[in-house]
């Protein structure tokens, strides 16, 4: 039930992000240049959905004053493993 809920919720960028995310990103453009190459898909778009799922509190990641790796929280690993793509 809840698999086919996020599944409606997601979208395909936003699920492409959080399957992506492994920890050893730098920063938030490095993460989203290697998808948007290996996945022909733009960078705006890609930006676009990260921040929303920043604002949904599925990932965290630093801004260019502060930076950060990009990760996963704790909602973003559970999201992960009821879709079945989790760790």
């Amino acid at each position: 039930m809840f698999k086919k809920l996020f599944l409606r919720a997601l979208n395909e960028n936003q699920i492409l992000i959080l399957e992506n995310i492994n920890g050893s990103h730098r920063s938030l453009n490095a993460f989203l240049e290697e998808l948007s190459t290996e996945f022909n898909k733009p960078m705006s778009t890609l930006k676009l959905n990260a921040r929303i799922l920043k604002e949904l509190g599925l990932i965290e990641y630093g801004e260019r004053e502060n930076p950060k790796p990009v990760e996963l929280t704790k909602s973003g690993k559970l999201i992960l493993k009821i879709l079945g793509v989790g760790e």
